[in-house]
């Protein structure tokens, strides 16, 4: 971003063949307000549906990520309640939610924000990727986030063909990036280093029968716990982290013609061939033999 521009941005129309995409971007952009301010949000430039009085607040027809890069301000979830926001705070505002938003006059701050919708973009909520109370994700300022911001700013005000396509992929990343950042602060250095350890075993010991427990034991934490914090970190259970790389590895067995089904079971540690077709088919949806058929052509 250059210091000498104080604000860029763009509001986009899409067509239905950019709705069917799934994912539409309808504003993208950068504003600098500086310390002092006399009125917010500046009166010129915002079309009449995004601008807003924030002693009245508003409410969206679409999703928007509102990126506090410098300074810091206040966020009002209602006229009575509010929320503190500084530098590094990314703002998710959901279609119909009602709130408002203003920088502290001491500081001013650096805004940057994309609004879009969508079915893609609504699935994403209704499957709670998102916790519904949390609006405020303290995620630091990312260099790779703001040139993403950037970038969708260049894309935006060139609008050239398949522009929303290329928009649609920047918001689903800046969203996706923002679920990382989160997620990962929960986390600190040691328990990180501890499940990363855990996945190294277990991948260098696949072949060797190593359970969840046996890797517990080896990075010492009892089962229960080192269940728990795994399952947090990856989202799945060791147990379920093993079998996935089992079949991982069985699927890339099946491609040969020399090795029989029988034998990629024992070789994977599966004792009874029963168990290992009815993991194979549970993980896959298919048994070995049918996913041999259908992506090897045998």
């Amino acid at each position: 971003m250059r210091n000498e521009i104080k604000k860029n941005y763009k509001y986009l129309i899409s067509s239905q063949k950019d709705k069917d995409w799934g994912i539409t971007v309808n504003t993208v952009g950068y504003e600098i307000i500086e310390k002092n301010y006399e009125t917010y949000p500046p009166r010129t430039g915002h079309p009449e549906q995004f601008f807003f009085t924030p002693s009245r607040g508003r409410k969206l027809d679409s999703y928007q990520l509102l990126y506090i890069i410098k300074g810091k301000g206040i966020f009002f979830t209602s006229p009575e309640d509010s929320i503190d926001i500084k530098e590094g705070d990314m703002i998710i505002l959901r279609p119909n939610q009602w709130h408002s938003y203003m920088p502290d006059k001491k500081t001013g701050w650096t805004e940057m924000w994309i609004g879009f919708e969508g079915v893609n973009m609504d699935s994403r909520f209704k499957n709670n990727f998102f916790n519904k109370e949390q609006i405020i994700y303290r995620i630091s300022v990312q260099d790779n986030i703001v040139n993403l911001y950037n970038q969708a700013i260049k894309v935006a005000n060139e609008e050239k063909a398949a522009c929303q396509q290329y928009l649609a992929g920047i918001a689903n990343l800046i969203l996706g990036m923002t679920m990382y950042y989160d997620y990962n602060r929960c986390f600190d250095t040691v328990t990180e280093e501890q499940i990363d350890k855990a996945k190294i075993i277990i991948r260098e010991n696949l072949l060797k029968g190593i359970t969840a427990k046996d890797v517990a034991s080896q990075i010492n934490m009892s089962y229960s716990w080192f269940r728990k914090l795994f399952k947090d970190y990856t989202g799945v259970s060791p147990a379920h982290y093993i079998q996935e790389l089992k079949i991982q590895e069985a699927k890339q067995l099946l491609a040969s013609n020399k090795i029989k089904i029988k034998e990629i079971s024992f070789f994977l540690g599966f004792d009874d061939i029963t168990y290992f077709l009815k993991v194979f088919k549970k993980y896959t949806g298919y048994t070995p033999l049918e996913y041999k058929k259908t992506f090897y052509n045998s």
